[in-house]
């Protein structure tokens, strides 16, 4: 696992006016990318919305870092060299238990319809489009973590 810490922001942790964090129960989210300067902007982001998170390399770091810590939402790339995203995610839902559950999120800028669909299909419960839009995924994550498991028709993987 990674830890890529990103660049302290102005107000990294802003709250609103009743100071309640903007991502209440400062969720624990795994980042996974390949790429470091996305780790780091991914990893920012999070700060911003009061989450604590790790970080993987790619998919294998992320099925290993299942076994290490609990998380409650991974942030997934999906082109990868290792392993992708894809693959990573049904892996994720196979090992069963807890990590089954956690709700995935594809970071991508491959965002036809056709490969939203394969994401869903796959197990992820939504998709955030490359460059990120901090709103896009602020809200992406808060439905994310709000659902449970039957708003969520996405994110387990469909029956043969």
């Amino acid at each position: 696992m990674v830890t890529d810490r990103p660049t302290k922001l102005p107000n990294a942790h802003p709250q609103n006016e009743d100071s309640e964090p903007i991502l209440p129960g400062s969720p624990h989210v795994l980042i996974v990318d390949d790429n470091q300067a996305n780790r780091v902007v991914i990893a920012a982001f999070c700060e911003l919305f009061s989450c604590t998170y790790e970080s993987a390399r790619g998919g294998r770091e992320a099925i290993d870092a299942m076994g290490q810590s609990r998380f409650d939402l991974i942030l997934m790339d999906i082109q990868m060299p290792d392993m992708d995203g894809m693959e990573a995610t049904r892996r994720i839902r196979d090992l069963g238990g807890p990590a089954a559950e956690i709700p995935v999120i594809a970071v991508t800028a491959m965002v036809e319809p056709e490969d939203i669909r394969a994401y869903l299909a796959t197990g992820m419960c939504a998709v955030v489009e490359k460059p990120i839009d901090p709103a896009a995924l602020l809200k992406a994550m808060s439905q994310a973590l709000k659902a449970t498991n039957e708003d969520f028709t996405g994110w387990r993987p469909r029956a043969a």
